[in-house]
């Protein structure tokens, strides 16, 4: 390899040293707030501090995924902050669905309150929307979801796209940062943070003003801080891997588990001052994620069984509701085939159903093929959920299957960077870390490590995990890549990535193994 490792890394997101050097500048809160702004958020503004001038009741609409329950704490802290203390709700994904409905803004209006506020939810409440505005109640939208033909006859609407922000898709929580900063008047460091969770768990692109909000938040956060953070964090730094590993998962659990309003006791965890209802609240939230992993062990323990020589797995389960996407989501990373996981819902008539799809799908498509059967559906490509009468299930599943069959996944072939032995090191890491945060439209590179001499390899006791040394303290990492597989193979190529591990204190640098192939 002539070229440097600095040199393949451009090339391969396709910038050069002036596209590097913007990439890497630092961003201040001054360079971040140039530039871009939403059409009617002053207006947004007055009508908040019109409220607030008059006392009425303020309420907060929000949703129960990590985007609404960041949504709806920054808002609720934005108030709380001028002294206003709001009414707010986070719908149970079981017995309210998603988004503000017709029996809630009833229940909203007999509270006697004059502004609601729908955060992450509200651009096609169309129906509670108007009931809201005849019964004489101001409404403001903060949301990112697709704007519909028709939008809501709220006083005001805040939308990436609707309100002209930009191109680039963004989280509600985003959204609602951006407006408690024109409603406060400053950028508030912790409310910034709650945001940038929100990016990630949304799995947002990661581009443009998403990358570079990040990149500020990251460089500001201080361990030590923001107590709710670092709790949800636990170890390491405050980046990409720490939200989408540790802290997203956790949020998302109570979502996904509870079937009652205790979920409401998130916000309170965000928003309070007092550390030990902080402390009790997050041994509620650690108690609720265990659960969450015991319910899908034991649902994929116990998951029927599925026949892997169909294009895609369509299966009906007793899992709950809200398990349903991490048991579509395993199985597929699995198989590599789209998944969809039904259950019954409280309607014993109706199933309703969590898909996923490997790279080169398009699951919206997928249920198009099917809509004379669907009740309901949304998503994007690689997720969605649908709903369907338990007495179709034979006939969506031929349909989905037929679908599949006729649509072969359009896989493009990963890039990958090569890299030496001798180019596994701190420095080299370093170097890679500076184009991040990585996530969504902007992934951390593949690394190609070419022609290993097998015999040179060493494994595990067992022999079930590859375990090689190089130098002192790196090492390559194949866990599940056992020694047995690299019999009367002379030289492989190794794909995979780079990661910063600790093991009794030590520290090490690993090439994480992600499949093998074989070379001359």
């Amino acid at each position: 390899m002539k070229d440097t490792l600095f040199e393949r890394l451009l090339k391969h997101y396709k910038i050069d040293e002036q596209g590097y050097n913007e990439l890497i500048a630092p961003v201040s809160i001054e360079s971040f707030a140039a530039g871009h702004e939403f059409k009617d958020m002053d207006k947004a503004v007055s009508l908040v501090k019109e409220a607030i001038a008059n006392k009425d009741k303020i309420f907060i609409y929000g949703d129960y995924d990590a985007d609404g329950i960041m949504s709806t704490s920054i808002v609720v802290k934005s108030l709380l902050t001028l002294g206003v203390v709001p009414l707010f709700y986070i719908p149970n994904r079981y017995n309210d669905g998603y988004g503000i409905t017709l029996s809630k803004a009833e229940e909203i209006v007999s509270k006697g309150v004059k502004l609601v506020i729908t955060v992450d939810n509200g651009i096609s409440a169309n129906e509670p929307i108007a009931y809201l505005k005849e019964k004489g109640v101001k409404v403001l939208v903060i949301d990112h979801h697709t704007v519909p033909e028709v939008v809501p006859n709220a006083d005001v609407i805040i939308h990436p796209s609707y309100s002209g922000f930009g191109e680039v898709a963004t989280s509600a929580g985003f959204v609602s940062f951006m407006f408690s900063w024109s409603l406060l008047g400053r950028f508030d460091k912790y409310l910034s943070t709650l945001a940038s969770i929100s990016l990630i768990s949304d799995m947002m692109p990661l581009l443009d003003y998403n990358r570079r909000f990040l990149r500020l938040v990251f460089q500001n956060y201080k361990e030590g801080e923001f107590y709710p953070i670092d709790l949800l964090k636990e170890d390491g730094v405050y980046d990409e891997n720490a939200i989408g590993m540790r802290i997203a998962p956790k949020i998302n659990a109570l979502g996904r588990l509870l079937d009652n309003e205790s979920i409401n006791h998130i916000v309170r965890y965000f928003v309070t001052p007092d550390m030990s209802i902080v402390n009790k609240l997050y041994a509620w939230i650690a108690k609720t994620n265990d659960e969450r992993k015991a319910e899908s062990k034991l649902a994929e323990e116990n998951m029927p069984d599925v026949n892997t020589d169909d294009s895609a797995i369509v299966i009906i389960s007793d899992v709950k509701e809200g398990i349903m996407g991490l048991i579509a989501n395993s199985i597929c990373s699995k198989i590599r085939k789209p998944t969809i996981v039904f259950t019954q819902e409280k309607d014993a008539a109706v199933l309703k159903g969590s898909c996923r799809a490997p790279e080169g799908f398009n699951v919206v498509k997928a249920f198009n093929s099917c809509s004379d059967l669907v009740l309901t559906a949304g998503g994007h490509a690689l997720a969605g959920g649908c709903s369907i009468y338990k007495k179709d299930f034979e006939e969506f599943k031929r349909r989905f299957i037929k679908f599949t069959n006729e649509n072969p996944l359009e896989v493009e072939k990963e890039d990958e960077v090569e890299i030496g032995l001798t180019e596994i090191n701190d420095d080299n890491y370093a170097l890679i870390q500076t184009f991040s945060p990585f996530g969504e439209s902007w992934k951390a590179p593949t690394l190609l490590l070419k022609r290993i001499r097998v015999d040179s390899l060493t494994f595990s006791k067992t022999g079930e995990h590859l375990l090689s040394y190089i130098g002192s303290s790196n090492k390559l990492t194949g866990f599940g890549i056992s020694k047995n597989k690299f019999e009367d193979l002379d030289f492989v190529d190794f794909i995979g990535k780079l990661k910063v591990s600790y093991f009794k204190g030590m520290k090490s640098l690993d090439f994480n193994i992600k499949t093998f192939r074989s070379c001359k």
